[in-house]
């Protein structure tokens, strides 16, 4: 196979590859690997496959083959990183990420994925470090904020706001930034809040259980059962086995009797 039938070859894949076609595309890298044995980009997407599949083995096997051909490619190790994370190998997948930012000191991927092993770790300090230092990379990235947020709801619930709000902003109109935030303000007793913002949810057609539910239970917070008893039986209509809703409409009918 010449270079340019190899280069062919490989946009194929890609394009495969993207539209989930991972069958066929991981066909095309195991030809491409059979003819050029130092095409390192072809292992690399072929253990992106093995990853995506949870064969883990094969995924680490073909990166590590990338890796010795080319080490210098920090996404490479960012990968690796991300292999040994699914591993469970959490030790050795914060070194190859920090292999990675060494090569890379914009790679936001492994800063991200950083702050995922060490929440993981359950230290929170360092996490909220590397998601501070991803979103200085991106600041647009929803689910480092959402993570961020989600930390911050646990261990300084002062700072959870802004970000919550910023994945609103980044992701209008999905459910679960909604569903998010009022878990937030309901948590933290932010009753008006949660009705201001899920009214505003509910405005934009965005109708979801779990927003019926929460925004029932913010009525309730604030005296106004007649509100709450229709949200609960409007999260109901949507579920009629959704056990929250069914308790909580229990509940406040129980009050007005």
């Amino acid at each position: 196979m010449s270079e340019f039938l190899i280069e062919q070859a490989m946009r194929e894949a890609i394009d495969l590859q993207n539209r989930n076609q991972l069958d066929d595309a991981k066909s095309i890298y195991k030809k491409i690997i059979a003819h050029d044995k130092n095409n390192s980009d072809a292992y690399h997407l072929l253990s992106l496959i093995y990853l995506v599949e949870g064969k883990l083995d094969e995924a680490k096997n073909n990166i590590m083959s990338a890796i010795e051909l080319q080490p210098e490619i920090s996404v490479y190790h960012s990968n690796y990183g991300n292999i040994l994370y699914q591993s469970n190998n959490l030790e050795f997948a914060i070194q190859e990420h920090k292999r990675a930012i060494k090569l890379d000191k914009k790679n936001f991927q492994s800063f991200y994925s950083l702050g995922v092993v060490y929440t993981h770790l359950k230290n929170y300090e360092k996490a909220i470090e590397y998601y501070k230092k991803a979103l200085s990379i991106d600041g647009d990235s929803s689910v480092a904020h959402n993570n961020l947020a989600n930390i911050y709801n646990n261990v300084n619930p002062n700072l959870a706001e802004e970000h919550y709000l910023k994945v609103l902003e980044l992701v209008s109109n999905d459910a679960m930034p909604y569903i998010n935030i009022s878990n937030y303000y309901l948590k933290n007793t932010k009753y008006k809040k949660c009705v201001q913002i899920l009214e505003e949810a509910l405005d934009k057609d965005i109708k979801v259980k779990e927003l019926y539910n929460n925004l029932g239970i913010a009525y309730y917070a604030t005296k106004d059962n007649i509100k709450a008893k229709t949200m609960f039986e409007h999260a109901i209509k949507l579920d009629s086995n959704y056990g929250h809703a069914l308790d909580n409409l229990k509940n406040i009918n129980n009050i007005d009797k």
